[in-house]
């Protein structure tokens, strides 16, 4: 048999991308989320739970009817003491039965310190209830 052969090629992923292919920290985060998706010429609006959070997603619990790549609006009601903080332009990224996961679009500066506020927040506080992510903050 040759080298190339499929029986001999080499595994070149590298073991945590196995585990998981994030590369920001999810936290334990749970507040109200609402989120819109414009259908044709009306705007759906559901209402669900955010269940973690990162700097560069978050998954949600609640009906979907959005499929992967669907572009939505959110509004996370957190308990940051702040007004509710306006995600446009989100992305779909996956879909379950009940949840979805969605990407958020470049943020600004005042947006991303708040985010990363959030985060850092949060996983100090898993961290203390061993809650904490497999997963850092880069």
């Amino acid at each position: 048999m040759k080298l190339g052969h499929p029986v001999f090629k080499s595994n070149e992923q590298k073991a945590h991308a196995l585990l998981d292919r994030r590369d920001a920290e999810r936290v334990p985060v749970r507040c109200r989320v609402s989120y819109s998706e414009q259908k044709g010429a009306r705007i759906v609006t559901e209402e669900g739970t955010l269940k973690d959070l990162s700097k560069t997603g978050c998954k949600i619990f609640g009906p979907t009817t959005s499929s992967k790549g669907s572009c939505l609006t959110l509004i996370l009601h957190l308990e940051d003491g702040q007004a509710p903080f306006r995600l446009n332009d989100v992305t779909v990224s996956s879909v379950g039965k009940d949840s979805f996961s969605v990407k958020f679009p470049k943020l600004s500066g005042e947006d991303r310190k708040r985010l990363l506020e959030i985060v850092r927040k949060n996983a100090s506080l898993a961290s203390l209830d061993d809650r904490r992510t497999a997963f850092r903050i880069v």
